[in-house]
């Protein structure tokens, strides 16, 4: 048995993989002490597998990720320098791959979901945090580190980043409540900030399609397609046309079809060059 999962700054997830899906979700909230969280998420591991013995597991984790450690992770700060892989390979005495999240959910959205075709994919998840990832001919795309474009500078004066105005945690510091429950005229005021965000993502990018996921995005009470869509537009771009604007299609499990895409074919992923000797053991 073959293991999907994924870890967020707010909860984790594990799914079977099979030949082109995943199965429904398990979810439990991601323990900020590095020590719970492997034990818990090792054990929820095993109790989807049932009798079969898992064979190995992919999964994504939020912040930059290199060889399977944790070198920086804004919204699970205790979990730096951790080498999440061999810890996990260690409790389930099973192979574990660990990678960006971000690269991930949007390997996910280009094999199975809102990118199938297009040659270039960029992906932008605004959740708990703002994950990214960028897939060129069907392979994550990075440089010596991951892509972080969600810590891109917005606001030069008081050097403030763009996951700092807009992810569901700057959310839920403004206003004391749960992202879903924020004035509608909070989303209305940041929406300009999120879409200068992704315009400049566009120009370092220049993707054929841009999917957006996470929870913060939905039409309910969160941003909204077409709002975000038409703040782009104010921008003047270089370009004869910006890229497709599309919502993702596996909303939270975007991650694991990107898990599900790697384990099918490994020469998707592209890992960054990482020192182990620079993380540390549980």
């Amino acid at each position: 048995m073959k293991i999907a999962f994924d870890i967020g700054g707010t909860s984790m997830r594990v799914a079977l993989a099979a030949a082109d899906r995943v199965s429904e979700a398990r979810r439990i909230f991601t323990p900020q002490d590095p020590k719970d969280g492997v034990k818990a998420l090792a054990n929820l591991m095993r109790e989807c597998a049932g009798d079969e013995s898992i064979e190995a597991a992919v999964g994504g984790f939020p912040g930059v990720v290199g060889g399977g450690a944790i070198q920086y992770a804004p919204n699970l700060p205790e979990w730096k320098d951790v080498l999440l892989a061999e810890e996990l390979t260690r409790a389930l005495e099973a192979p574990v791959e660990v990678l960006n999240d971000g690269d991930c959910a949007a390997l996910g959205e280009a094999a199975y979901g809102a990118g199938r075709g297009a040659r270039i994919v960029a992906y932008v998840g605004i959740g708990t945090g703002i994950g990214c990832g960028r897939i060129i001919d069907g392979r994550i795309d990075s440089g010596v580190y991951d892509l972080e474009a969600g810590h891109q500078i917005v606001d030069a004066k008081e050097g403030r980043e763009l996951e700092e105005l807009v992810s569901g945690r700057a959310f839920e510091k403004r206003y004391g409540v749960h992202p879903s429950k924020a004035p509608r005229e909070g989303y209305s005021e940041m929406t300009p900030i999120l879409a200068a965000g992704l315009y400049n993502m566009v120009l370092h990018w220049s993707p054929e399609v841009f999917v957006l996921g996470g929870g913060m995005m939905n039409e309910n009470n969160g941003y909204r397609l077409l709002d975000v869509a038409s703040a782009l537009k104010r921008f003047s771009s270089p370009y004869p046309k910006l890229p497709e604007l599309r919502l993702a299609e596996h909303k939270d499990a975007s991650g694991l079809y990107g898990a599900l895409a790697l384990m099918q074919n490994p020469q998707m992923g592209v890992y960054p060059k990482f020192d182990k000797q620079q993380s540390r053991p549980l």
